[in-house]
């Protein structure tokens, strides 16, 4: 009982005292048991020898095995190991003791070893030891005792009703550093290898002598994915628990700097799917100050030190995935709070570009399905909100590009005259498009010349933005379609005066500028642009 509880010197000072009584019976125990405990140099081979009287008692036979006593048969104390708990008590005694037994005994190291008895525990499996799913428990206790943490996580996590304490005890593990974790290369090759992304199990087999080590990353994932959105707070707190590896290393190794990396990317996919942005990065309040989000509390964690290095390995990351996915608003409000205010007008611009040729392609019906798809329903509504208020925040209005807030005023004034164009207000219409100064409409007279006008419009449309220039055709069509609906509106009219007369040729002379700068434009454009032009152009001439 002594030796089991670990009370070894107690058992050995015990001994001692009775020695007399102990020799009567094996003469050679003590000594053995104090060059056991002491680590005395080896005894004599008259020593080891046990008694076979001393084998009758089980109990006594059991200690004489832990201690490596020789000719103690294993079925001597088959009385006394009955449980499971018994057997790895003194398998695990032996190979713990294995060097000290060797060591006074001038014997051999035992051929069983750890390893081995990790393998054996491993071929019996749970449903040796749990046939009928009854105590799933008990081996999960073995995988422990036997020091084989990856499996006992793995395998309890298969149990649906304990995988709440597996992933915990997976969590205590890491932090304990008893969790052997994969590398990059062992991850990678384990996710080529993997058939489906919903594998058996977590573990994942290492270069390192065939051992396999536990795939933190992805349990801590796919359990913070699995709470509800209630606990959208929690899935994030566990998130961060990625960064629990890079604890034990530099904070400037590549190990810490990729267990950070994985953590925000983690961080990034699941604030993306639940779109709670302003609750965990932040938002900018209607004064113009920031509010710091949840996120924001637990930056160290991740190795962050600034607002600047936040916005930039989150944020920005957020904003961008957005924006390649279609989701505009989010990523209008994401650059916007990471203060990329040129990023946010360049979004708008290409939005809106979008939009031009979609509606140039595909007519005004497929107009509100493709807003529908852009997650935006009031394109050309936020744009101008975003603008307006820009130039009125003068730190943010001194630092954008003029270029971009002209192409964005210009699409805005585009998407204008089509909405005028299409409502039939078209003297509006003309009136706007000749504001955007794209065209050569607005300086033509009966004085002007009609190619000295165009060319000077044709050198600017070179520094014209692609949202712009991509729907040339568009604008073009347009206009000449409102210089000919006027033009046919002033010749239809049953009272024809030398007012209208003069309008009717300022209205000719334009369309023949527009039609020498369609010819000076050095991009292309769809190849029935210039026919519906000329004849467009032609009725009116």
């Amino acid at each position: 009982m002594l030796y089991r509880c670990g009370y070894r010197d107690q058992l050995l000072k015990y001994c001692r005292e009775m020695e007399d009584v102990i020799n009567d019976s094996d003469p050679g125990f003590v000594a053995h048991l104090t060059a056991f405990v002491d680590g005395s140099p080896a005894i004599r081979a008259s020593d080891m020898s046990v008694a076979a009287a001393s084998l009758e008692d089980p109990y006594k036979a059991a200690l004489y095995s832990v201690l490596g006593r020789a000719n103690v048969p294993r079925k001597t104390a088959a009385e006394v190991i009955q449980t499971t708990e018994d057997y790895l008590w003194s398998a695990l005694v032996r190979i713990r003791d294995a060097d000290a037994i060797a060591s006074i005994t001038a014997a051999a190291r035992p051929s069983s070893s750890l390893a081995d008895l990790q393998a054996l525990m491993l071929k019996f499996g749970p449903a040796h030891f749990d046939p009928h799913n009854t105590n799933p428990l008990l081996y999960l206790r073995v995988l422990l005792l036997c020091g084989l943490f990856e499996h006992a996580v793995d395998y309890l996590l298969q149990v649906d009703r304990f995988q709440i304490e597996a992933v915990h005890i997976a969590i205590l593990l890491v932090h304990l550093r008893l969790l052997r974790l994969p590398d990059q290369a062992d991850t990678d090759a384990s996710a080529s290898s993997s058939s489906s992304a919903a594998s058996a199990g977590y573990l994942v087999d290492t270069n390192d002598s065939g051992l396999q080590a536990f795939d933190f990353a992805r349990m801590l994932a796919q359990y913070a994915a699995s709470l509800p959105a209630s606990a959208a707070d929690d899935a994030v707190s566990y998130l961060l628990l990625l960064t629990l590896p890079a604890d034990s290393a530099a904070i400037d190794s590549p190990v810490a700097a990729r267990q950070r990396a994985s953590c925000e990317n983690a961080i990034v996919r699941a604030l993306y799917d639940g779109r709670d942005y302003a609750h965990f990065v932040g938002d900018i309040q209607p004064d113009g100050t920031r509010r710091q989000g949840f996120l924001e509390r637990y930056l160290p964690l991740l190795g962050i030190s600034s607002h600047e290095q936040f916005s930039q390995s989150i944020i920005r990351k957020l904003a961008d995935r957005s924006r390649d996915e279609g989701r505009l608003a989010d990523a209008v409000l994401l650059y916007n709070l990471g203060e990329r205010y040129n990023t946010v007008l360049a979004v708008l611009c290409k939005q809106l570009g979008e939009l031009l040729y979609v509606y140039s392609t595909s007519g005004g019906s497929a107009i509100a399905s493709v807003v529908e798809t852009m997650g935006l329903e009031d394109i050309d509504g936020v744009a101008r909100a975003v603008l307006t208020h820009y130039k009125q925040r003068e730190h943010i209005s001194r630092v954008l590009d003029s270029r971009a807030v002209d192409t964005c005023s210009t699409l805005l004034a585009l998407m204008d005259f089509l909405s005028l164009h299409r409502r039939g207000a078209f003297e509006d219409a003309l009136q706007v498009i000749e504001g955007t100064q794209l065209l050569p409409l607005s300086d033509v007279s009966e004085n002007t010349a009609t190619s000295v006008a165009a060319g000077q419009y044709a050198e600017r449309v070179r520094s014209l933005d692609d949202s712009i220039t991509r729907n040339f055709s568009l604008i073009l069509l347009t206009a000449m379609d409102t210089l000919s609906r006027l033009y046919a509106g002033l010749k239809e009219s049953p009272f024809l005066d030398a007012v209208k007369q003069a309008t009717m040729l300022i209205l000719r002379k334009k369309a023949r500028c527009l039609m020498v700068f369609a010819g000076m434009i050095q991009f292309r454009m769809p190849s029935d642009t210039y026919a519906k032009l000329n004849r467009m152009d032609v009725f009116m001439n």
